[in-house]
C-alpha cells in the first residue's frame, strides 16, 4: 500500500517538473523584436536661397569740390575740415578787390552781349549790305565799297547767332561769379578738405573746400570669375557692416564692371545702392554682401548635407516608416546655400535618415 502511494507521488512529481520546464523554455525562447530607430530629420518647408557673397568697402558717391571764381583773394574762411555744413551756407567770402573786378567784368559782358544781339536783330528783314569791287588804278587794284538794301546771307546769320550764344555765355558767367563772392555748400554735408586761407592770392578754378554727403554711400564688392555669371543688375542684396554688427542693410546690385581686377585672385568689381544707409556709416568702411541670386519660398525642403545629389535632379535617400526603412528616389530642385528644394517624392512630416 505505502509502494502504491510512493509511486503515485513520484508520477506526480515528474509530471510537474515537465510542466514547469516546458514553461520555462517557452518563456526564455526567441521572441520578434522592432528595429531601433536610426538619427532621422523631418521634410519640412522653407525658403531655399542662392546666395553669392561679395566683400568690399563702402564708397561715397557724393563728393564734390568748392572753387574760387577768379583771381583773387578770400577776405575770411568761416569753417574747418571735419565740419557739418548745410545747404546754402556761406563757407568763404572773397575781398572787395575780388568783387570790384568782378562788377567791371560784368559790365563789359553786358556791352558786349548787347552788341551782339543788337547785329542779330538788324540781320532780320532788309538790312544795309556791303559789296566789294575792284578798281584798276595804275598797276594797283583798289576795293571799292558800294552800300545797298537786301538780305543777309545764311552764313551771316549763322555767324552772327553763334558770336550771340558766345556772348550770352560769358554774360552768364560774369553774373556767376559776381553772385559767388560768397561761396556756400551746395548741399548738406561735412567738409573733408580744405585749401581756403584768407588773405592768399588764388588762382581762378583752385580748389578750396571738399565736402561729402554722409548718405550718398554706395558698396563697392567684388565677385569671383565663377560667380561672374551668376550677377545681374537688380539682385537683391543684403549687406553687413563690421562697424555696424547690429544692424543689416537690404539693396539692389546696380551695376557690374565686365573688367578683370588685377590681383592674386581673377575677381570683378560690382557695385550695390543701398535702399537705406545706417548711422555711423562713412567713406572707406568694409562691407560684406550676400547677393540672391534665386529664391524659392515656402517649399519642401532638406538640409545640403542629407541629400546628396545622384545625377541630374534626383537622389535616393533612406526614409524611416516607424518600423523600418525604405529607399526613396526623390526628385530636387533648386539646391540653395543650406537646404535643397524636394520637388517630389517626400511629403511633409516624412522622417529621412541622416546618414
Amino acid at each position: 500500500m505505502k509502494s502504491a502511494r510512493f509511486i503515485l507521488i513520484s508520477l506526480i512529481g515528474v509530471l510537474l517538473i515537465g510542466t514547469a520546464g516546458y514553461y520555462g523554455f517557452s518563456s526564455t525562447g526567441e521572441q520578434p523584436s522592432t528595429p531601433e530607430a536610426p538619427q532621422t530629420i523631418a521634410v519640412n518647408t522653407c525658403d531655399v536661397q542662392q546666395t553669392v557673397t561679395a566683400p568690399g568697402e563702402l564708397h561715397n558717391t557724393s563728393e564734390t569740390q568748392v572753387l574760387m571764381p577768379v583771381d583773387g583773394k578770400l577776405s575770411e574762411v568761416l569753417v574747418q575740415a571735419g565740419d557739418p555744413v548745410s545747404a546754402g551756407q556761406v563757407l568763404a567770402r572773397l575781398d572787395d578787390t575780388s568783387r570790384a573786378q568782378a562788377q567791371i567784368d560784368l559790365k563789359d559782358a553786358k556791352e558786349a552781349y548787347e552788341k551782339a544781339y543788337n547785329y542779330r536783330k538788324s540781320l532780320d528783314g532788309k538790312t544795309w549790305l556791303q559789296r566789294i569791287t575792284w578798281k584798276q588804278v595804275g598797276a594797283q587794284s583798289i576795293p571799292v565799297p558800294h552800300w545797298y538794301r537786301g538780305y543777309a546771307a545764311a552764313e551771316t546769320i549763322a555767324d552772327a547767332d553763334n558770336d550771340l550764344a558766345l556772348r550770352e555765355a560769358q554774360l552768364e558767367d560774369a553774373q556767376a561769379v559776381l553772385d559767388h563772392m560768397e561761396l556756400t555748400s551746395p548741399f548738406d554735408g561735412f567738409v573733408i578738405e580744405m585749401e581756403a586761407v584768407a588773405g592768399q592770392p588764388l588762382l581762378a578754378d583752385a580748389t578750396l573746400f571738399k565736402l561729402i554727403d554722409p548718405k550718398a554711400l554706395e558698396v563697392k564688392a567684388n565677385v569671383t570669375q565663377e560667380d561672374y555669371p551668376l550677377l545681374e543688375p537688380g539682385q537683391n542684396a543684403q549687406v553687413y557692416f563690421d562697424a555696424r554688427p547690429d544692424v543689416i542693410a537690404e539693396g539692389k546690385v546696380d551695376r557690374i564692371v565686365p573688367k578683370l581686377v588685377s590681383g592674386d585672385s581673377p575677381t570683378y568689381d560690382i557695385y550695390i545702392s543701398l535702399d537705406e544707409v545706417p548711422d555711423g556709416l562713412v567713406d572707406g568702411m568694409t562691407a560684406d554682401a550676400n547677393v540672391t541670386i534665386e529664391n524659392h519660398a515656402g517649399v519642401l525642403c532638406l538640409p545640403r548635407s542629407i541629400v546628396h545629389a545622384s545625377g541630374g535632379d534626383t537622389a535616393v535617400l533612406q526614409v524611416w516608416t516607424g518600423t523600418s526603412t525604405e529607399e526613396r528616389k526623390v526628385m530636387t530642385g533648386l539646391r540653395g546655400d543650406a537646404n535643397v528644394e524636394i520637388v517630389s517624392g517626400l511629403q511633409e512630416g516624412e522622417l529621412v535618415v541622416v546618414k
